[in-house]
């Protein structure tokens, strides 16, 4: 071949690999936009799934084009599967109507086409559970793979940490991946970043958590040892407690006060949206009271109350296989207490109670929720200092009823001095979703 005829050659693959890199770049969630986005949705969990979903199904002229999630996890709902995977839990605390498909009754019809009818009907093959039809955790995230698979979330997914947010007309993101930072415009933008940061009591010792000797059940994994000391009242170290000890390990509980008993953990009026109150004639009473109280400090005063922190269901707590039951048979060890202090001892950890008690374990877990501040708490105040938005003296942002603040939307904890108590729930994800639909339609007109 002569040199003119190799040049012609080399010149066709170059074309050609350029037209193949442009081709998957068109694909690609991250190719750049000529045009803003629709929709940038910020965190890929029950929250910004559920938002996606109602968006796609409710607001003409969005589509899988022009919508984006932006979640640092290698899939869509990672966070919730390992963290409910790692409790142990079997079925979730709400009812069949909390799911992330937008129709009430789209879990329950689910169940029935790929379990048939009888497993929907109370029973041993029953895939919920007796009361308030509680689905089975398995069942409840087929359902969720079902509504991101129906609605191609897959394919909007961006895989990376958003870094940096401009609000304005045209919101400007700056997003960390493990390729480089990609910037991205869009007319629209919901934050839905989850419940925060873990909460870590003061006593706790950071060499002790580098070392894997105590854990957080919303951070790492859960396994224990032979031995373990669960720190918290609540469902979360209630289904840690039975998991262990059903394993065979000798297990500790440490909270301060008796099992308290709920079947949520807020009152079911701050969970009812308003299709459903429409639907069934039920008024939502607290929701409208919480609605009519100007100030937010007071809101946030009502939503402590009105959270029922460090409780379970029934459930969980009575029962032959319950909580109860594994305290009465000695599986499991109470201390009505507090930690006063901790020392690492050897290859576990030793930890002093305030009724004087030592105990010596292998590992400690922590199930004491999430820390006061807020989610995305650096970059919600990066959002503040580059713009006119305000937050509260709790430094949450005081959304108005559609939840936008500013130019952007807020979800999950973010929305609760608009939402209330059950804001950070699935049902509050729904109540999220109706608002923001709601608004997005009205700014259409």
């Amino acid at each position: 071949m002569t040199a003119a005829a190799l040049r012609a050659a080399a010149l066709v693959c170059t074309l050609q690999t350029c037209v193949a890199l442009s081709a998957r770049a068109a694909c690609s969630p991250c190719a750049p936009q000529a045009e803003p986005l629709k929709w940038i949705i910020v965190g890929g969990g029950p929250h910004g799934v559920h938002i996606a979903t109602a968006l796609l199904q409710q607001v003409p002229g969005v589509t899988t084009d022009n919508l984006r999630i932006v979640d640092d996890n290698p899939e869509l709902l990672h966070a919730w599967k390992t963290r409910t995977r790692d409790v142990g839990m079997s079925h979730l605390r709400s009812s069949a109507s909390n799911h992330l498909d937008v129709r009430e009754d789209a879990l329950k019809k689910y169940a029935a086409e790929t379990c048939g009818k009888d497993c929907c009907r109370p029973g041993k093959k029953s895939v919920f559970a007796a009361d308030y039809m509680r689905p089975r955790l398995d069942l409840f995230n087929d359902h969720c793979d079902d509504v991101v698979k129906r609605h191609k979330l897959r394919e909007s997914h961006i895989r990376g940490m958003v870094s940096d947010i401009v609000p304005g007309a045209i919101t400007s993101l700056r997003v960390r991946r493990t390729d480089g930072l990609v910037d991205l415009r869009a007319e629209n933008v919901v934050l839905a970043l989850g419940g925060g940061a873990p909460a870590y009591p003061e006593w706790v010792c950071q060499t002790a958590v580098s070392r894997g000797l105590i854990r957080h059940v919303f951070e790492t994994s859960s396994e224990g040892g032979d031995s373990v000391a669960i720190i918290g009242g609540g469902i979360s170290a209630a289904h840690l407690a039975l998991r262990h000890s059903r394993a065979g390990a000798k297990v500790h509980m440490v909270f301060r006060h008796d099992m308290r008993e709920q079947s949520f953990d807020c009152h079911q009026d701050w969970m009812m949206t308003r299709d459903a109150s429409a639907r069934t004639g039920f008024i939502p009473e607290r929701q409208l009271a919480f609605a009519g109280v100007e100030s937010f400090d007071e809101r946030r005063d009502i939503i402590r109350r009105e959270r029922l922190a460090g409780t379970m269901p029934a459930s969980v707590s009575r029962g032959r296989n319950g909580l109860r039951y594994a305290i009465e048979k000695g599986a499991v060890r109470h201390h009505k207490a507090d930690v006063e202090q901790m020392v690492l001892d050897g290859d576990g950890v030793s930890l002093t109670l305030t009724t004087g008690a030592e105990i010596h374990v292998d590992r400690v877990l922590l199930a004491t929720g999430f820390s006061k501040k807020p989610p995305g708490a650096g970059l919600v105040e990066r959002m503040v200092r580059k713009s006119d938005l305000e937050l509260c003296s709790c430094g949450y942002p005081a959304p108005d009823k559609y939840l936008r603040w500013g130019d952007v939307y807020v979800a999950g904890a973010l929305a609760e001095l608009e939402l209330g108590p059950s804001a950070r729930n699935i049902a509050g994800a729904r109540l999220a979703a109706e608002r923001i639909v709601e608004g997005a339609l009205l700014r259409r007109v």
